[in-house]
Order: structure tokens, then sequence, then C-alpha cells
């Protein structure tokens, strides 16, 4: 989520500037390489293999593409799709490459990418099984909706899929509440609870029904003080967190301690992103995040 820049060095946005230029060098050199391989491999191989190659490249790295022209910035996550994108050609390469040396260099790259997906995919199974056989929320449960990014005060796509989720749980039992939860947007005078609030109010949730913690700059303090601030108003129940799909896991980890027995309801991630955020969310977890 985003944060007031005296405090954007709290956020993983924040973290994650440092290594912008790193991730635009990865991704352009693996779509030049890439690139440069198919171009070869249009000589030496048979229509078919060759096909399979380019497309299987071709899709990760148009997603990169894509994500790129839709966001304001990049992200990480854009390093493991780059490079899952040279997993085909090389795979091609090294089985038509002339030389040994070229086979060699072929086969050090598979040895180093196809390991790397590997644990890529066990972190991306368990982040499923996070929210996996959730029981139904009950009729006046409480529904915590974590925060995101603003963008020219509206929510991020991203952000709507949460609140969209949560609007819909609130009208199958209106007596259910939701808490927003998001701290000062950059450069702005209101705040993620603020405007996701608003945007509630739009698609026609009772503002009776709405509750905002307006501090919190990280997913620890969406739930720490959100848990402090539900208690101050005597709001007991179930607790529901409601993030994005990939996010879960790492939420529910404190949500767990704070909140007794919370049940994860995960909100899908827009298509355009998926990959990204996905692949984003492990690289937090494998720093320690």
């Amino acid at each position: 989520m985003n944060a007031a820049p005296d405090s954007e060095t709290h956020t993983l946005v924040g973290s994650e500037q440092a290594f912008r230029p790193l991730v635009m060098v990865v991704c352009t050199l693996s779509g030049v390489c890439g690139a440069g391989l198919l171009a070869w491999l249009h000589a030496h191989a048979t229509a078919l293999p060759w096909a399979i190659a380019l497309f299987l490249w071709a899709v990760p790295t148009l997603s990169n593409l894509h994500y790129r022209l839709t966001h304001a910035q990049t992200t990480v996550g854009m390093m493991p799709v780059a490079l899952a994108s040279l997993v085909p050609v090389l795979a091609l390469a090294q089985a038509l490459a002339a030389s040994m040396a070229a086979r060699v260099a072929c086969r050090f790259g598979l040895a180093v990418l196809l390991p790397t997906a590997g644990v890529f995919c066990m972190w991306f199974a368990r982040l499923r099984r996070c929210y996996a056989h959730q029981p139904v929320p009950q009729p006046d449960a409480i529904l915590i909706v974590l925060g995101g990014a603003i963008r020219q005060g509206r929510p991020c796509a991203t952000l709507v899929r949460r609140l969209d989720l949560a609007a819909r749980l609130w009208r199958e039992s209106p007596l259910r509440t939701i808490a927003v939860t998001g701290g000062p947007t950059p450069y702005g005078t209101t705040t993620e609870a603020d405007e996701m609030r608003r945007y509630l109010v739009e698609v026609g949730v009772d503002p009776a029904a709405i509750v905002c913690e307006r501090t919190a700059r990280n997913t620890h303090e969406n739930i720490s003080r959100t848990a402090h601030l539900l208690e101050e108003r005597s709001l007991h129940g179930q607790c529901c967190i409601i993030t994005s799909d990939y996010h879960l896991y790492r939420a529910m980890r404190d949500a767990r301690r704070l909140l007794g027995d919370p049940i994860a309801i995960p909100a899908p991630t827009p298509a355009g992103s998926v990959a990204q955020q996905w692949c984003r969310e492990v690289l937090t977890l494998l720093a320690g995040r």
C-alpha cells in the first residue's frame, strides 16, 4: 500500500524503489537475449518447436510490457516473469547449439532458472492454501479490508476488487461491519481509508456500517491498528480479512496472532498483473518481510 512521503520507507512500495533500475535492466536484457536467440533459432529449428518457443517467450514478455504501460511504477515481480521467459528459448537453443560452449552455457542457464521456478511454484501453492476451504462469514462478521494504492483520488483496480467483494458480502447481510484500513496517500490530504469509505458509499454501502482506520502504513499496521480500533469501539465478533489473493498469506500471519481465528477471504487479482503480483509477493516473503 502507499504511504505519505515521510513514512514511505515503512512500506513495501518505498523499499522497492531502490530496485527499479535493476528491474529495468533484467527485463531489458531478458527481452533482448530472448529475441536474439529466437532470431538465431529461426534458421536452425523446425517450424513447430520454434513457434512453441516463441509463444512461451512472448506471453510473459508481453505481460511485463503490459504491466509497465498500465502501472505508474515497475515492480520487482517483473524480474521473475522476465527470467521465466528465457526457459523455453534456452531449452531449444541447447538442443540445437553446434558448439559445446554454447550448449554448456544454455544448460547452466537452465540449471539456475528451473530450480528457481520450482521454488516459486511451491510458494504459489503455499499462498493458495492459505485461503482454501475457508468457512462462510457469519451474518454479523467484521469485514476488514486492507488498503491499497490510490491513483488520482480513486482506488486502483486491485483495491477496487477488494472493496467490491466487501460490498457484496455486506449486501448479503447488512448486519456485518466493514473496517477499512490505510494511512495517508502520497502528497495528498486524504487517506486510503477515507477513499475506500467513499467508494463503498458510492456503491451503496450504509455509511453507518463502515469504520475507518486512517494511520496504517503497511500490512502489519493494517492488522494491529485495526485490532486496536475494534477493541476501542467494542466491536467483537468473527473477523474476516479481505485482501488480494496473493497477499492473504502475509496478512493472515498477523491476523491469527491479533484477531483470534479470522477467516481469509481472497479478492481476485486483476488479470493484467497476476504474474507480477504473485512473483512480487514471493520475493517479499523470501526477503523476510
